[in-house]
Parts: C-alpha cells; sequence; structure tokens
C-alpha cells in the first residue's frame, strides 16, 4: 500500500501490470542459446556483452589427462581426495593437496573390463560406493591406505548396467538404480542378516550362464571356467552380498534410472520439502529416468525397508542429470533442457532450453531435430548452473541476473560459455575426438573455496568457482543461517533482516521468482521454529505460493471451551526498488536510523507481519494464547493478489473454520494518532476502445467524411458523469448507504484533530467524498499511430476507474456501466466498434468498529502508548484491498484492519520506513489482544 500525508493507496487495488512477465510456473521459457566460443575471457551468449554481466569467471586450476573417457566423479572434501570412475574399469584417485595421481584402483581382473558408470560415498567419507556395467556395486574402505574393497554388492535379477546410486546413512542402505527400470537396495547395516546367506560365485551377473551370449553355435565348443576361476580367486578377500529378492520396486520407472538422492526426514540437514513427509516416512527418495519423470519415494523401515510412491512429477525428455538446491530440484534433460521444480508445492516453476542455434523459437526441438545436446551433468553455485553436455562442453547460466539490454535479442540470455569443444583451452584438456563434458562435482576446502572438477574424454579439469557468478560491484545479501526460537524484539530484528533480503518482487517474476519462493521457504520455516502446530506452502498457479501456518491456543483457561480462531492475513511480496532510485540505503539491507528502519517492504508489508508472528509466538511458548491463529501470507498481493481467490476457495476445508479476520495493511493518518481501519472503498478497472474499420487517416484528406473513433470516445466518456460530478448511470447511487449521526461526529472529529495537525484535506466533506462516496476517474486516453496533429487515429483507448462504496453490489455495477456505455454508444449512431475490457475489480469493505475485537483493540492500543497520544481514530480509506471482502465471505467472518505505519512510511517510493516504535507496539498490542480475545466476553471502551 503507498502512503502519502493524509492519502493513502493500496497496491492490491492495482490490475495485474500490463507489462509484468507470467510467472513461469508450468510454462517453458524462451530458448536460451550457448552458440559461441570462449577465448581468453569467457562469451556470453550468442557473442553479446550485455552492461550487466560483470560477473566473476571460474579460474582454470589444474588438468589432469587419462587414456580413456572419466565418466562419473566424487571429490572427498574433508580427506582432500578426488575418485574418478573410467570407462576402461578404473578408480582414479587424486590428491587435492599436490595434484597427483595418489593411486588406481582396478574394478576388474579379467579381459572384460566393465565401465564405471557412477560412484556414491558415505556421509562421513569413510566408504566408497563404485557401480558401472557389469552389475556389481563395489564398495571399498577409504579409511585405509590401500582403499580395499570389502563387499561386492549382486542381485540375482539381470538388472543391466547400474547407472546410479544412493546412500542412507541413517539407513544403512544403498540404493541402486538399474538398466532394467528397478530400484533396489541392500542393508548394509552392522546387524545386517544379509552377511548369513550363502553366496556361489557362478551367481555373479558378469560369469553367470546366458542363453544367449554363452551358448554353443553350431559348430562352436562351450565356454570354460577359466573365468569363473579367474574371477573367484580375486573375489576371495570380499564378502559378497546378494540384494533380497523382496528389496527391489520393479519398473519404478518406464525407463532407465539414471539418477537418484536420498534424503533423512529427520536430518537437520535436510531440504525444506522433507516435512511433508516427515511424519509418515523416515527418509525420502528421489529418482529421475529415461521416462522423463522425477519420483519421490517414502522410505519405511518397520520392520524392513519399502518404498512407497508419493510424486511424479512429468518432464517432456528423459531425465540425465539431478541436483538439489533448498527445495527445488533442477533436472537436466536429453532435449537439452534444464527444469526447475518446486518440491514443496510440485510445481514445474522453470524451463531454461539450450541450444547451438541462436535462431530457435520455444518450439526449437521440433524444427531444429538434431541441434540440441544432452545435458550430462548439473551443478548449482553463487545463483548459477553449470551445466556438462554433449555438444556445448560446460556452460555457466545465470539464475538470477538482471535484465538483459533492450538491443539484445530476447533469447539471448545474460550467460556465458565457461568452455567448449571449440576453444583452445578444451582441445588442450580433452581429446578433440570427442566434445562431450561428460560429469562434474563440486566440493568446497577448509578455507572456504569453492572448486568444480569437469570430466569429459581423455581429460579432467579443475575450476576455481569460489565467486563464480558473483558481481563484484553488488554489495553482499543478508540471508538468515539460523532459525530463532527465542521471541524478544531482538529476535525480531534478526528475522525481519533475513525477510528484507530476499527480493521478493512479483511484479518481475523473470528476474526474482526464486527470490519469492525461497522467502516463501524461509517464512515456512521460521513459524515452525516459533512454534507453529500446522504448516503448508499452497501453491498457486502461475504466482507465488501461500504461506500457511496454524498456532493452537494453549492457555490454561481455554482447556474445556471452543476457542476462537483467527486468520491472519498478509503479504511478503513487495514492490520494485534499486540503489539506482535515489534510495539513501541499499532497499534490500535492513537499515537502522534515528529510530527507524529503512528498507523495501519493511513498512508494506513484512514489519507488520513479523511483529504478528512474534506476538503469536510469545503468547504460544508461554501458554497464554487464548485464541487459534491462522497465518495466510500471500506473494502476489502487489499485482492484484494473482490467483489468490482460487487457492483459497480449493484449501478452505483445509485451512477450517474461522471467526474473526485480522490484518495491518494500511497506515494512521499522520505520523502521531494512532488509527484502526473499519472501511475501503470497492474498485473495477475498464478499458474503453473505439475503432474504425478505415486505417489510420490524414485530416487534409479525410476530415469530416466519416465518424471519427477519438470523437465518439470523448463524447461517451462525457455522458459517464454529470456537470455536478454525479455518475450518469441509471440506478446507480440505489444501494448507497445513508449517511449516519454517529458518523457524523466521527468525521468531526477527525476534522478537528487535522485542522490541528494541519492535515490536508480533512474536512469533512472531502472525507465523504473519498471514503464514503463513489468516484469515476479517467485516467489516460490512447490513440493508434504516429501521434502527431495530422492524423485521425483508427482507434482510442481510455482507461478509466469506478470506486464503489460498501453495499454496491459489485456484478451489479458492471453490468449497469456496460449496460450504460454500450447505450450511449448506439446513440451516437456511429459505425466505429466499441469494446469494454473490465480488467481488475475489488469489493468493497465495511467493518463494524463496535464489535469485539474492534472495542479490544481499540482498549489495547490505549494502555499501550499510553495517555500521552492521543485515543485511536476510527478511519476510513478511498483505496481497496481485494482479498480482504473475500475472505470475509469465504470464511463467513468479519474483518478487523490495524495500521502499523505512519503516514510519512514512504510505501512503495523511496527510502520505505518504519518507525522502530511503531513496530514494537503493534506487536504489543497484538500480543495483549490475542492473550484476552479468548475469553472477552463483555468489552467496553
Amino acid at each position: 500500500m503507498v502512503s502519502f500525508m493524509g492519502a493513502n493507496l493500496h497496491a492490491g487495488e492495482n490490475p495485474p501490470v500490463l507489462g509484468r512477465v507470467q510467472l513461469p510456473i508450468n510454462v517453458r521459457s524462451n530458448p536460451v542459446s550457448v552458440n559461441g566460443s570462449r577465448s581468453s575471457t569467457p562469451a556470453t551468449v550468442g557473442n553479446y556483452q550485455a552492461e550487466t554481466s560483470e560477473t566473476v569467471e571460474p579460474r582454470l586450476v589444474h588438468k589432469w589427462s587419462h587414456t580413456h573417457s572419466i565418466l562419473c566423479v566424487l571429490p572427498y572434501a574433508k580427506q582432500e581426495l578426488l575418485f574418478c570412475g573410467t570407462q576402461d574399469a578404473k578408480i582414479l584417485v587424486f590428491d587435492l593437496q599436490t595434484y597427483t595421481l595418489k593411486t588406481v584402483i582396478s574394478t576388474e581382473r579379467h579381459d572384460d573390463a566393465a565401465s564405471v558408470l557412477c560412484l556414491a560415498m558415505a556421509e562421513n567419507e569413510q566408504f566408497l560406493f563404485a557401480a558401472g556395467s557389469d552389475s556389481l556395486v563395489r564398495v571399498y574402505d577409504i579409511s585405509k591406505a590401500e582403499f580395499p574393497c570389502t563387499h561386492v554388492i549382486y542381485s540375482s535379477v539381470d538388472i543391466g548396467d547400474v547407472f546410479s546410486l544412493a546412500y542412507s546413512s541413517s539407513l544403512g542402505t544403498l540404493f541402486l538404480g538399474a538398466q532394467n527400470a528397478s530400484i533396489l537396495w541392500c542393508d548394509l547395516s552392522p546387524n545386517s542378516a544379509s552377511s548369513g546367506s550363502e553366496i556361489k560365485y557362478e551367481r555373479l551377473p558378469h560369469v553367470r550362464y546366458d542363453r544367449f551370449f554363452d551358448s554353443k553355435g553350431p559348430g562352436g565348443s562351450s565356454n570354460t571356467p577359466a573365468q569363473t576361476k579367474k574371477t573367484h580367486s580375486c573375489l576371495d578377500s570380499v564378502r559378497l552380498v546378494e540384494t533380497k529378492p523382496d528389496d527391489i520396486v520393479r519398473f519404478a520407472h518406464n525407463g532407465f534410472i539414471y539418477v537418484m538422492e536420498v534424503f533423512d526426514c529427520h536430518s537437520p540437514t535436510a531440504p525444506h520439502f522433507v516435512n511433508n513427509y516427515a511424519s509418515t516416512y523416515q527418509s525420502v527418495l528421489l529418482s529421475g529416468g529415461g521416462d522423463g519423470s522425477i519420483k519421490l519415494w517414502g522410505i519405511s523401515c518397520s520392520p524392513r525397508i519399502t518404498l512407497t510412491e508419493l510424486q511424479t512429477l512429468e518432464n517432456t525428455a528423459s531425465i540425465l542429470a539431478m541436483t538439489i538446491q533448498e527445495s527445488y530440484v533442477y533436472v537436466g534433460l536429453s532435449n537439452s533442457c534444464v527444469n526447475v521444480w518446486d518440491l514443496v508445492t510440485n510445481q514445474l516453476v522453470r524451463s531454461f532450453h539450450f541450444c547451438s542455434n541462436n535462431e530457435l523459437t520455444s518450439d526449437f526441438q521440433e524444427q531444429y531435430p538434431g541441434q540440441c545436446d544432452e545435458i550430462l551433468s548439473l551443478l548449482l553455485h553463487n545463483d548459477c548452473i553449470f551445466k556438462a553436455s554433449t555438444k556445448s562442453g560446460l556452460v555457466k547460466f545465470t539464475l538470477r541476473s538482471n535484465p538483459v539490454p533492450a538491443n539484445l535479442p530476447k533469447d539471448v540470455s545474460n550467460d556465458s560459455i565457461v568452455m567448449s569443444h571449440e576453444d583452445d583451452l578444451y582441445n588442450s584438456a580433452f581429446n578433440t575426438s570427442s566434445t562431450s563434458v561428460l560429469a562434474m562435482g563440486k566440493f568446497s576446502n577448509s578455507s572456504g573455496s569453492s572448486f568444480l572438477v569437469s570430466a569429459g574424454h581423455q581429460g579432467l579439469c579443475l575450476w576455481d568457482i569460489t565467486n563464480a557468478g558473483l558481481n563484484p560491484k553488488n554489495e553482499n545479501k543478508v540471508r538468515p543461517t539460523k532459525y530463532n526460537h527465542g521471541y524478544t524484539n531482538n529476535d525480531l530484528l534478526t528475522s525481519l533482516e533475513g525477510f528484507i533480503s530476499f527480493k521478493t518482487i512479483s511484479k518481475n517474476p523473470t528476474l526474482y521468482l526464486e527470490e519469492s519462493r525461497a522467502c516463501a521457504q524461509f517464512l515456512s520455516k521460521l513459524l515452525v521454529n516459533l512454534g507453529a502446530s500446522e504448516n503448508k506452502l499452497i501453491p498457486v498457479a502461475n504466482g507465488n505460493p501461500i504461506v500457511y501456518s496454524c498456532f493452537r491456543a494453549n492457555a490454561p483457561s481455554v482447556s474445556t471451551k471452543k476457542v476462537p480462531r483467527v486468520l491472519w492475513y498478509a503479504h511478503y511480496d513487495v514492490v520494485e526498488a534499486s540503489s539506482s532510485d535515489d534510495w539513501s540505503t541499499n532497499p534490500f539491507i535492513l537499515t537502522a536510523k534515528d529510530g527507524n528502519l529503512y528498507a523495501r517492504g519493511v513498512s508494506d508489508n513484512k514489519g507488520p507481519a513479523l511483529a504478528a508472528i512474534y506476538a503469536v509466538s510469545e503468547l504460544f511458548q508461554t501458554k497464554q494464547l487464548t485464541c487459534d491463529i491462522v497465518f495466510v501470507l500471500e506473494g502476489e498481493e502487489e499485482t492484484g493478489s494473482v490467483g489468490f481467490q482460487r487457492a483459497i476457495t480449493e484449501n478452505k476445508s483445509f485451512i477450517g473454520d474461522v471467526d474473526w479476520i485480522m490484518l495491518s495493511n494500511s497506515y494512521w493518518m499522520d505520523d502521531e494518532i494512532p488509527c484502526l481501519n473499519y472501511g475501503l472503498r470497492g474498485l473495477i478497472n475498464a478499458s474503453l476502445s473505439v475503432s474504425s474499420s478505415k486505417p489510420d487517416r490524414h485530416s487534409g484528406v479525410d476530415g469530416g467524411v466519416s465518424r471519427e473513433p477519438t470523437m465518439d470516445l470523448v463524447q461517451l466518456l462525457g455522458q459517464l458523469r454529470g456537470p455536478r460530478n454525479k455518475i450518469n448511470i441509471d440506478n446507480f447511487y440505489d444501494d448507497c448507504l445513508p449517511l449516519m449521526e454517529s458518523e457524523i461526529k466521527t468525521y468531526e472529529r477527525i476534522e478537528r484533530i487535522a485542522a490541528e495537525k494541519d492535515i490536508p484535506n480533512s474536512d469533512v466533506p472531502s472525507l465523504i467524498a473519498k471514503w464514503r462516496e463513489p468516484s469515476l476517474t479517467i485516467h489516460k486516453i490512447e490513440v493508434s499511430g504516429p501521434n502527431n496533429n495530422t492524423v485521425i487515429p483508427q482507434t482510442a483507448k481510455a482507461s478509466i476507474s469506478l470506486r464503489i462504496v460498501p453495499n454496491q453490489n459489485l456484478e451489479t455495477i458492471k453490468k449497469q456501466l456496460v449496460s450504460s456505455l454500450e447505450t450511449a454508444f448506439k446513440d451516437l449512431e456511429t459505425d466505429n466498434k466499441l469494446k469494454i475490457d473490465i480488467f481488475h475489480e475489488a469489493e468493497p469493505w465495511l467493518g463494524d468498529p463496535t464489535n469485539v475485537a474492534y472495542k479490544l483493540l481499540y482498549k489495547k492500543i490505549k494502555e499501550n502508548w499510553g495517555p500521552n497520544v492521543p485515543d485511536p481514530l476510527f478511519i476510513r480509506e478511498g483505496g481497496s484491498i481485494p482479498s480482504i471482502r473475500f475472505l470475509e465471505k469465504s470464511f463467513s467472518a468479519p474483518a478487523v484492519q490495524v495500521p502499523c505505519g505512519q503516514a510519512s512510511d514512504n510505501a512503495h517510493l523511496k527510502n520505505e520506513k518504519l518507525r522502530i516504535l511503531n513496530l514494537y507496539k503493534l506487536r504489543a498490542i497484538l500480543f495483549d489482544t490475542f492473550k484476552e480475545l479468548g475469553d472477552s466476553h463483555s468489552i467496553s471502551i
């Protein structure tokens, strides 16, 4: 909401911004080209250099060579070792201190060497797991000098190649993703029963008899058992473990299972999405396959480990790579796309397209078959995606970049090729006969530096990516590193500092989608840590999620009675801001100065939202909460609450019954007198367009020949309002409420105080006109053509708004407006055409200042501000907040609004601020209110 001295404008009433790019949720974005080569420094995509692309690029630290391709890499950061699986059945072990080859582990000792396709490690870095094309998994003890093989795991089922591994330290279990589309698992814990079974060497996959390959052809001879004997001798010193017949999910995917990751639901380091399943499952497994699906599996372990399919997220091509950051899963596809899924709301939130052709459209795969390369590995660092692929090499793609300059083609992004097959650097590192980068790994050393390992054909490179992707001109972000359980005012300020740091600009989702969704997860975690018993992110189609949370009443006095249930509404999105907008401080770093807090969103609406959260948390943690409090925090209020009503309607039964709706999304009339807001006008935004079948014409040639669209539009607009400022729509004023004597007394009190404080436009007639009377405004008129003085435009457009008041029916007024315009246009007897588009609306709202909640808030405001501050004013406003009346009607509950900020807070403007005293007072007022609301039977002012 925008606040000026004596006047308030609510942002939520604004229509969806026409220039706002639709949130790329469940839709594909423009393709991103990665053509071009790297010379001395990485080139931007398509050889364009964006003005805002001055970011630090990766630095090549070291490179190694090998006789065969390196297919997988796995850094052991604590032990400063790098393990690399090769095409020729070896595991290369490099020392990351000296960059030397420490040792070579041979995974097979016979002529049929099997490629090492995947590696995995135990969390404590004690064991290494390696698997490949021989259907075996080998376990190596890394704590011992020679890295001995301690176990060999196999299946009695012909599973084919093992493409992926995931080890759960908490379960002591290894999960295998296989070529036959199965997921298998093997319990390796010390008390596992696997060791008791009798093992026969001839049952190993690569030596067991195969009806096709081992059969005797015409004139041929039977194979000798020499191979079996050789294998027998080399496996004498290891423990063979056969997976149990029941420890398998057959056809877990309709394709090869290329990637897997497992998370302990109860680990403090687990991503937030696992909280959705923690009450039922011990761990969650993610798998991705050749069928293009991501599957989430719940892992139960009582009495034995079982997998339950929880979710399936469908993609358009095979999944070859996967990485997880926070609660997002990034998957690299065989059609050169990277899809990003939110695992909390199970929504596709982004789709990045890469190709070697600069002119590709969104349907590039169909138009240019064969041009796309497969993405074989993905990593994330500093808001950048690093992707390894078959044709483009190693590419760095910026996730949260600055806007691309307007003079660049729309499909060019601010991204750079780190290394491609066209570069000298690539050719010196890898075999030029192939262009693929096959695998990547990332690790950080003890000093905090970050490194990326890229592997390809006969080569391996180590890159320093510590500052890669960072803009050296940008100030460091403040991000919350922990979530306090405390509820002091200092804790409140600490959380507000982290809350502010998220650039939750809903108007520009292309740049800030990740910021907004990360902020929603931050709020969700904070609410849980502060005591919320229920927590959920409610997905919104093409919008940021709604944060839902509930604190249950726990005061001793409520144990035997039904308690009131309060829904607190707020929003976490903000309007845009940048340091270049003449801010005195960085708008996304909370700055305290002269008793005020400065930052974008500190007053609208992040500060008031946290004041309410901390008031409720303190009551809950001290067992004084007398009512249930439900928090509903949306992320699209500044763009007209996109998708909010539908999401709430679909989740109404989940939210439950509500007795009161409360919010703080408004301001005082001045800087000194507290207020309670009890009324808002409604809003209808409409666009009127009058057009001719003739093109733009010259007035010297065609002037006066026919009716002109602009003249018709002007006459039409002129009939909407009479000479005494009354709106000329039939029956428009029929439902307007009469002015009551009590209302007049309220306005007269405000007029007296406003005169003393020199607040403009606050006399009784002005207050009535802007608070409780309808109004009509013509905002702009636009015409087609070159906009010079000799052209008769083919089309003339006008934007109008109609402010309606409580008791006027929104649907009725819309119909009356359209009917009045169509009738007036028909009377013009013109050949031109009229088009009416109502593109935004909000219902009016009128609260009851005499109800229990308003009386209690009035009382607590007086008590907390003390006798030296004037008594609160009951005010109305001329703006609109669409969600208030919708929530009232949805839950059949009255709404109450308690403003927090001062009129000078500059919401939506530069140097937005919130007085610290106002923040603390709102918290104290709400603390006292929620402490008594459940016990409030009779309250008098």
